[in-house]
């Protein structure tokens, strides 16, 4: 199956998509649970592909969440080193125009741009992070946003991903999508339009790529 010839954008996942950050979630959301009383094999079941401040909240923390919501990222953040970067995605992050590239992830604000550091990415031209809709994945609200924030229909933009939450954001949102298999295996990601390795991902997307 072919993409689209009307894409012009790229809109990138971060969490599995730029970075491998499993392990620092598994450690800072267990740091988190260890510190607070909650069981971590029960937190842990509940945050893929969804806001902290969901997270949060669903573990009673009423009182001042958004405080709460940023101390577990930074237990996450402090933990990303540049070796859990994927390396494909980064490469394709690189090459593309920066004009037509846009990051829609779940994570907060300061840490999105923690992790741009560490991959040592540019900023994007648009980076909607998940304090700045109303509602996170699998709500087509950041995709969405992204998409209108770079003046692109929806229709124009790809979106890479790596979660199910994800793939369905992107297609309620009339994006085109295409799926790594970093966290999900490919059975699990058949909403996208087309599942590949990292290491196929520059290839496929090869025509959006500025001549030289």
């Amino acid at each position: 199956m072919m993409l689209s010839a009307e894409i012009t954008t790229v809109l990138f996942d971060m969490d599995g998509v730029l970075i491998d950050s499993s392990a620092a979630v598994r450690a800072g959301y267990s740091a988190w649970a260890e510190a607070n009383g909650f069981d971590a094999g029960e937190v842990m079941a509940v945050v893929h592909g969804r806001r902290t401040i969901e997270v949060v909240l669903e573990f009673g923390f009423s009182g001042d969440p958004e405080g709460e919501a940023d101390r577990l990222e930074r237990l996450i953040a402090e933990r990303a080193v540049a070796d859990n970067a994927i390396e494909p995605a980064c490469d394709l992050y690189r090459l593309l125009d920066p004009e037509r590239v846009a990051v829609a992830t779940s994570a907060r604000r300061e840490t999105a741009l923690s992790n741009l550091r560490v991959l040592g990415l540019d900023h994007p031209k648009v980076l909607v992070t998940g304090q700045d809709v109303e509602s996170g994945k699998p709500s087509p609200d950041p995709y969405l946003l992204a998409a209108r924030e770079i003046g692109a229909e929806p229709r124009q933009c790809v979106v890479v991903e790596d979660a199910p939450a994800g793939i369905e954001a992107a297609r309620s949102a009339g994006c085109h999508v295409v799926a790594l298999t970093t966290t999900h295996d490919a059975g699990e990601l058949r909403g996208a339009d087309l599942v590949v390795a990292p290491a196929g991902l520059r290839g496929l997307l090869a025509g959006l790529l500025p001549s030289t």
